[in-house]
């Protein structure tokens, strides 16, 4: 009688006509909106009046078609009692934001919340919140809302179950399905892992595969659901006579509305899981996502980096091979003909036609005779030198003679004294002064030393000889020099330029090695924290990375690095 009662107080308070076909009405649920997020299109809208009740929360995710709103309308039917033998359903308004209704269950573009208040008659005991999300038709968007819509404050902090629908009758999950529903479960913290229920839709009894596939797949979850909502929008319009076509309808309908009232009671027992957890790891995934960027950006900048510094040192070297064919400076060598006289009792032969000296140190002992007829100063050297040098000896050899004695003996040894000291002076005149007006050497025909071809007669016997010396004085060419001079100033320049750059490279390099670390230990702590991404691997996004800038070798180069440092942070921390 009380469920009688709340459906006709529903119909005549809070719905509107949205449709009649065969006999049933179709009647739309008014909602109260609580709380509306025009930017990240998320809602919060109400049916019935506030209560303290106990309120059990679901979060509906599945792909696009996948039959989620179905789903709900089924679940707002079921908490509100309507049977088979109603000539009604209810439904819950579009929020496609969309004028083609026909688009009603293909797309969702809000994320909403249909807070259903308790009321007498209501086949639950507590409030509930069904959360309806965007398929997965474009997985980055819905993902972005669901993300907002768990983290900022939407009067939610706990959640009973993780709804994951699915076609019962898909006995083939494609590669783009499990990554969606790998990417959708990855966001939620491992604490869900309890309360996720597979809601297969479509659902006949002979559907069984759907459940081994989702378990191949490795998506966790810890109860199944078939739901056949086929026989909530079917009439009985045919002749009730026809028993077999009603019992089919009826075992059907009785067959959805157990597996409702199955759902519901378990929900109601359950408890609410925190959304704690799983705020903490989209905060990780977030700041993973940061990282990330953060590595691109400087994987990237590094790489520019590189090569540019490859251009500067091509460049310098280019400088400095051109700076090194650039004659701009030469020694001029001068030769210097200078005379020096020579040693003592030594005379040259000079070549005054070439300047040379060609015989040096000459010590021919010859003229004798021009000698003893020489000065009297070389006659009065020689007696002087022999008489006063051989008195002595003289008195000795006459001694020696013995043929006189006495005083007689005396003046035949000095006579003999005089003519030895006068022989022996003679000849020490000879060694002091030489005569060297004219050398042999001065008549011996052509001369061949040196390099000479004059006759010897030509040459001047002389008591300096000539020196050939050699200067170099520096000869700059200042067109030449001002070139240099330019190349060096830039090569100066780039050298302070490369080492800047290299400088900066080094600080590049160990923002990659801090980005590497932290993206190592947030992917770590992804994992720890995910209900879906157990096989998460750092590398993995760097294989992405490196598949994006395939055609940039340089970058490839520099992330097949980074993998490698990555590859070895990743063993470090397992042993």
């Amino acid at each position: 009688m009380a469920n009688a009662e709340l459906k006709k107080n529903l119909i005549e308070g809070i719905c509107s006509v949205v449709g009649e076909e065969e006999g049933l009405t179709k009647y739309e649920l008014k909602t109260t909106s609580i709380q509306k997020d025009e930017e990240n299109r998320i809602q919060i809208v109400a049916i019935g009046p506030m209560n303290d009740r106990p309120t059990k929360s679901v979060l509906l995710l599945g792909e696009t078609g996948a039959g989620k709103t179905s789903i709900i309308n089924a679940m707002v039917n079921h908490l509100f009692g309507v049977a088979l033998e109603d000539n009604f359903r209810f439904q819950l308004k579009d929020y496609t934001g969309s004028d083609d209704k026909h688009q009603v269950d293909n797309q969702t573009e809000y994320i909403t919340a249909y807070l259903i208040y308790h009321q007498t008659g209501m086949h639950f005991e507590g409030n509930c919140v069904l959360i309806d999300t965007p398929g997965f038709g474009d997985t980055k968007v819905p993902l972005e809302k669901l993300k907002v819509f768990l983290t900022k404050d939407f009067g939610l902090n706990n959640l009973n179950c993780i709804g994951l629908v699915a076609k019962a009758n898909q006995n083939r999950i494609l590669a783009h399905h499990i990554e969606t529903f790998t990417k959708f479960t990855s966001i939620l913290g491992n604490n869900v892992s309890g309360i996720s229920k597979l809601l297969a839709t479509f659902a006949s009894d002979s559907d069984p595969a759907l459940v081994e596939v989702m378990r191949h797949t490795g998506i966790q979850f810890t109860d199944v659901y078939r739901l056949d909502n086929w026989p909530l929008y079917v009439t009985d319009t045919v002749d009730l006579s026809e028993k077999s076509h009603h019992a089919y309808l009826q075992y059907k309908w009785n067959n959805m509305q157990a597996e409702y009232a199955r759902f519901f009671e378990a929900l109601l027992e359950s408890s609410p899981v925190s959304l704690k957890p799983t705020r903490d790891l989209i905060e990780a995934t977030n700041h993973l996502e940061q990282i990330k960027g953060k590595l691109k950006k400087n994987v990237k900048a590094t790489a520019e980096l590189v090569n540019t510094l490859r251009r500067e040192k091509i460049s310098l070297n280019q400088y400095e091979d051109q700076a090194k064919k650039i004659t701009w400076k030469v020694q001029e060598r001068k030769e210097h003909i200078e005379k020096f006289p020579v040693l003592s009792g030594f005379h040259v032969h000079n070549c005054e036609i070439c300047q040379q000296t060609c015989t040096d140190f000459c010590m021919d002992p010859s003229g004798v005779t021009p000698a003893l007829a020489g000065t009297g100063a070389g006659i009065g050297s020689a007696t002087v030198t022999g008489i006063g040098s051989a008195i002595t000896a003289g008195a000795v050899t006459g001694a020696e003679v013995g043929i006189f004695g006495g005083p007689i003996g005396v003046m035949v040894g000095g006579g003999i004294g005089t003519i030895i000291g006068l022989t022996t002076g003679l000849i020490v005149g000879l060694v002091t002064r030489k005569s060297y007006s004219k050398c042999p050497i001065a008549s011996c025909g052509t001369c061949s030393r040196n390099k000479c071809t004059h006759d010897m007669a030509d040459h001047e016997i002389q008591k300096e000889k000539y020196i050939l010396s050699e200067t170099f004085e520096e000869k700059i060419n200042h067109l030449e020099k001002s070139k240099y001079d330019e190349i060096t100033e830039n090569i100066t320049k780039l050298r302070r330029v490369i080492q800047s750059n290299e400088k900066a490279l080094n600080d590049f390099k160990e923002k990659l090695t801090v980005s590497a670390r932290d993206l190592v230990e947030c992917t770590n702590k992804v994992v720890e924290l995910s209900f879906g991404y157990k096989s998460l691997n750092p590398t993995s996004f760097i294989d992405e990375m490196i598949t994006e800038e395939r055609e940039n070798s340089h970058h490839v180069e520099l992330l097949m690095m980074l993998k490698n440092a990555v590859i070895l942070m990743l063993g470090s921390v397992e042993n």
